[in-house]
């Protein structure tokens, strides 16, 4: 599914990782664990091949990032779902259209959109918001949302790059029993954190990043 082999990071000169071995199988749950700054999001980025590293390979389902093709970045990226920190909302468009856009760029047909669309809203409590806009939601709700949409096409793996950061326990507890239940119907979850009390509470497979180095938590 995915895997990383000897991969090296550059930026500006200073490394930021450094040899990353490792691989996360179909319907795996990895927690990528360290603190702000120690790689995590960059490592995200390699596998949604938003950036490239400058030594090793990164394999991603059938695609590897030696010899991938600019053009064929966009139809990988349908498989796989991506909460990033800032959420990447569309402004302009309310709840229900942010999902939807997710499924109707890849030509779902109306009735399995609206279907779709509300299944999630629902199962993320957010219905009665559909019709509501970003700017109206608090940081919780915006998360849900941009889950929901990650979520949509029903990729075969799941990048979340901090999605409990900032919330309260109830909505933080409701975005991990989200991912177990998508995990769980086979989606392959990748999360990157630094909240060590969450990773003991939702017990997974734990890597850790420290000093550009992928090691095994103590």
């Amino acid at each position: 599914m995915v895997e990383l082999r000897h991969v090296k990071v550059l930026q500006q000169g200073r490394t930021i990782l450094s040899d990353i071995n490792f691989e996360v199988d179909r319907g795996e749950f990895v927690y990528l664990l360290g603190p702000m700054g120690a790689g995590k999001s960059t490592l995200l980025r390699l596998v949604l091949f938003e950036e490239r590293p400058d030594d090793g390979v990164v394999f991603v389902g059938d695609y590897d990032s030696g010899s991938i093709r600019e053009k064929d970045i966009p139809f990988l990226r349908r498989r796989v779902g991506t909460v990033f920190q800032d959420f990447r909302l569309l402004s302009d468009r309310t709840v229900y259209e942010n999902v939807a856009f997710a499924l109707e760029v890849i030509g779902i047909s109306g009735k399995k959109v609206k279907q779709r669309t509300l299944s999630l809203l629902s199962a993320m409590d957010l219905i009665h918001k559909r019709d509501a806009f970003p700017e109206h939601l608090s940081g919780g709700e915006q998360q849900c949302v941009a889950l929901a949409r990650a979520l949509a096409n029903d990729p075969f793996v799941l990048l979340a790059d901090e999605p409990t950061a900032n919330l309260d326990r109830d909505t933080a507890d409701l975005v991990m029993k989200i991912l177990g239940d998508a995990n769980a119907r086979g989606t392959a979850i990748i999360m990157a954190t630094h909240d060590k009390s969450l990773v003991e509470r939702f017990r997974r497979r734990t890597l850790k990043i420290e000093g550009g180095r992928v090691v095994q938590p103590k």
